[in-house]
């Protein structure tokens, strides 16, 4: 027997919290199950005006916490992003915030995620907004940095030109503090967002790095989309073990190198690498060598090869990168390029002549206003907050369009409605199904190494409702959860099996010297029965809280 549930009586899901712009992700699949993806599109277009990409790069901060994991895999939340994305229209724009010219001018130097996310805010409320960027071309990381295969360029164009249609410029080729000076810039617009990002490799001290065939990683991707980079040898030896060292590793593979061999200093659990990705490489043939260190870039001119040391531990007893080698155990590796691939940094000289407060290497901000230190001019993204992540980038994006249409004397509302209103679900009798997963086809491995080829198929239209149905509904469904306290001897397995935070240790002790679990929120709870079955003490319940229902269902214990 189904029923109702108003949106009043809706939590935040999991999913919608850790997405750092707050999507309301249950509603869009729900939309994406129930074959209206105009819907869905409109759904993620209140809070990400680059959802295509979303649906291609972002890592999916929202799946490592889906609450389905307490039956199996996470819904394959991206997947039904790249769904809604593929299969939706146009429609939310007939919805879309309309307001009349400011007068105000702002400026943004960089077009990367938050750069292009502040300007369609900053657009839709009215204000003139210029990009600028040393590029050709605006999308910064997203199109010079994440590979082709990734993100096709058609697919982040398609995000890109949505924006650039509402009016804003886009000013290619500008370099600030050699073509115009940040003083300049301040001076022509009313208000000024850095959003530069951290466009740069990081460069570590290696004997022999200025040899030929040797390349960092950043660099070299950008070079590879310019066609400015030269050309690679048949032996590739890359050095790091995050996202980009994999994006190098596996760019060289489709440039023609016929072996890859990477080397971090991270034991595998360790490496900073997404799951997928690492598990995309090495399905391409990248042979990963954990717990090695680079000593030397051998031969003369040219590369010959790479000298390592063993890698003992990188962190510290503090959880800090405080790497302990092994100087004994070494080993020569043969390699004609050499690609040094560990890490991204701030480029900022074109602050220097401004009385900018910095934090080491970054942008110092207010924490909630990203207002620096100068007057009318503000900060975000990775140029804040150090390398971080696409969906991140944009959230400082908007978070920034909303503090600066304040200074500029609007309410600092970016919020839209694009979207029909959703005032109540319908929900089915809750019987959880144990469902494999559904995610997005690869191509085949002898397709993917021969060019740039999007390596991400489209899901089958069963697939996607199949992979949708799966979804638990977390912020319209409630259950209860309760602890008999006098019965709980505080073993804690509820809290072990527990995914989702319900339980912590009570501050108290019961009458027989026990100090018992209590329940921290129950909003959470899927009702997976794992604490039911676990408790060595049968001292735990859950039960459905059910609402405008005939009164024989309310309370009911399911």
């Amino acid at each position: 027997m189904g029923f109702r549930v108003s949106r009043k009586d809706f939590i935040t899901p999991r999913c919608s919290e850790a997405c750092p712009a707050g999507v309301d992700v249950p509603r869009y699949v729900r939309a994406v199950r129930d074959g209206r993806f105009d819907e869905a599109v409109a759904v993620l277009r209140e809070h990400l005006p680059l959802p295509t990409v979303c649906a291609d790069a972002c890592f999916a901060p929202c799946e490592d916490v889906c609450a389905y994991k307490q039956f199996g895999d996470p819904i394959a939340i991206r997947a039904l992003k790249r769904a809604a994305m593929d299969k939706g229209g146009d429609s939310w724009l007939s919805n879309r915030k309309k307001t009349p010219p400011s007068g105000k001018k702002v400026a943004i130097i960089g077009a990367g995620p938050a750069g292009l996310t502040a300007a369609y805010y900053l657009a839709t409320l009215g204000h003139q907004v210029t990009l600028i960027d040393s590029l050709p071309k605006p999308g910064g990381t997203m199109r010079y940095g994440i590979p082709k295969y990734r993100l096709p360029e058609a697919r982040l164009d398609k995000d890109i030109n949505v924006i650039l249609e509402m009016g804003v410029r886009f000013q290619g080729n500008t370099r600030v503090g050699q073509d115009v000076t940040l003083e300049e810039i301040k001076q022509d617009y009313d208000a000024v967002f850095i959003a530069v990002g951290a466009s740069a490799s990081a460069k570590i001290p290696v004997e022999g790095a200025d040899k030929s065939g040797v390349y960092w990683g950043l660099d070299f991707l950008r070079g590879v989309v310019l066609g400015t980079e030269g050309s690679i040898g048949s032996e590739v030896a890359v050095i790091g073990g995050g996202n980009v060292a994999i994006d190098v590793a596996l760019t060289a593979r489709r440039l023609g190198a016929k072996k890859v061999n990477l080397f971090c200093l991270e034991t595998r659990a360790e490496m900073p690498a997404h799951p997928f990705e690492i598990t995309l490489a090495e399905e391409e043939g990248i042979v990963i060598n954990n717990q090695w260190a680079p000593v030397k870039i051998l031969g003369a001119a040219q590369v010959a090869g790479v000298k390592l040391k063993r890698c003992l531990a990188v962190f510290d007893q503090d959880g800090k990168f405080n790497p302990v080698y092994d100087e004994e155990t070494t080993e020569k590796v043969s390699a004609d390029t050499v690609i040094l691939a560990i890490g991204q940094t701030p480029v900022l000289d074109f602050v220097e002549t401004t009385p900018m407060n910095l934090n080491g290497n970054r942008v110092a901000v207010s924490e909630n206003q990203l207002a620096t230190s100068v007057p009318g001019i503000f900060a975000g993204g990775d140029v804040v907050t150090g390398p971080a992540s696409i969906i991140s980038a944009i959230a400082q994006g908007r978070k920034a369009a909303g503090a600066i249409d304040k200074f500029l004397g609007g309410q600092g509302d970016v919020s839209e409605t694009l979207a029909a209103p959703e005032d109540f679900v319908e929900l089915e009798e809750y019987i959880p199904l144990v469902e494999p997963r559904r995610d997005l086809p690869h191509l085949q491995v002898w397709e993917s190494v021969l060019d740039f080829e999007h390596v991400e198929l489209p899901m089958t239209d069963p697939d996607i409702k199949a992979e949708a149905c799966r979804c638990l509904n977390c912020d319209a469904r409630k259950f209860e959860v309760v602890i008999a306290r006098e019965n709980c001897k505080e073993c804690g397995y509820c809290a072990e099996v527990c995914g989702v935070g319900t339980f912590v240790p009570a501050a108290g002790f019961t009458h027989k010297g026990y100090r018992p679990m209590e329940v921290k929120s129950s909003d959470h709870c899927v009702r997976c029965f794992k604490c039911y079955f676990v408790c060595p003490d049968f001292a735990i319940d859950v039960k459905e809280v059910i609402k405008d229902m005939a009164p024989k269902y309310q309370g009911e214990t399911r």
